[in-house]
């Protein structure tokens, strides 16, 4: 597994240029893209690979599982999509992923089949590319009231379209939304070890000690290990002896960004560092 900075989830806002020296002192292995990677996609990736990094996440042009993202704007959105992934290959990036919204304006069958619809289309542009793409539950139950209909919020959801829409796609497991999801199902960790070869990404984080699973927040997390009510060093120590090859970062939102954000460059990266440490 590929031990990543995404500076993007830590709310940092600084260049590759300041970012890639940071990481490779600080043992990572990959770099997301900043902010600024695709206005000189290969200048960027060149400070990267002089510094060993590899590219991360690929960022994605639009949120395309999104109930507002009609059939006319996601037609534009996959023309851009073809532009990123041929830069993704020609750059070596070889991970993306998309979320999955966990409810809908749709009834759950016409929104299952939307999905696989557009699914398709999405994660075979990206491995036409060599790029690896994977699909994200949501597990907090507060968006599963966002919208009318209730709609997939587990892996086993997640993966049953992917594999309706040609089981191209994989999987990007956030340990938040893993326990948010079924308070922590044993059955999921080890459908995902058999799965292991599906991981795309996999994010660390903790929940909210004294708060009951259902209750949890999704943008109030706590860095991983912090609180011990999610076990994120035995998952990803599971997943890596799978043999997954992913990448791992840590996301855990507030209040950690805005604690990252008042910290200069190096002091978030290493305390990203050390927390890294903790899980490994």
């Amino acid at each position: 597994m590929i031990r990543t900075l995404d500076a993007s989830m830590l709310n940092l806002p600084y260049p590759a240029a300041e970012l890639a020296p940071l990481a490779a002192k600080y043992g990572f292995e990959a770099l997301c893209q900043p902010p600024d990677f695709l206005s000189d996609p290969d200048g960027i990736s060149a400070v990267m690979k002089g510094y060993g990094l590899s590219g991360g996440l690929l960022p994605m042009p639009a949120d395309f599982y999104h109930w507002d993202l009609d059939d006319s704007a996601f037609e534009k959105k996959l023309e851009e999509l073809r532009r990123r992934a041929e830069i993704a290959e020609r750059t070596g990036i070889r991970f993306a992923y998309n979320h999955v919204w966990p409810s809908s304006f749709r009834e759950f069958d016409e929104n299952f089949d939307w999905h696989v619809k557009r699914v398709g289309l999405v994660s075979g542009i990206l491995r036409d590319h060599g790029v690896r793409y994977g699909l994200e539950f949501l597990g907090p139950h507060e968006l599963r009231k966002w919208q009318k209909h209730e709609f997939v919020h587990s892996l086993a959801g997640v993966l049953s379209i992917a594999d309706a829409a040609g089981g191209i796609a994989g999987i990007a497991f956030d340990t938040f939304h893993w326990y948010t999801s079924s308070g922590g199902a044993e059955k999921d960790l080890k459908m995902m070890e058999l799965q292991a070869s599906r991981l795309v990404c996999v994010h660390l984080n903790d929940a909210v000690a004294g708060v009951p699973f259902e209750e949890q927040k999704d943008m109030e997390r706590r860095l991983p290990m912090e609180t011990g009510v999610i076990d994120s060093r035995g998952i990803f120590r599971r997943f890596r002896a799978a043999g997954a090859d992913a990448l791992y970062m840590i996301e855990p939102f507030e209040p950690a960004r805005t604690k990252f954000r008042a910290m200069s460059p190096e002091e978030a990266v290493r305390t990203a560092a050390e927390t890294m440490e903790k899980v490994e």
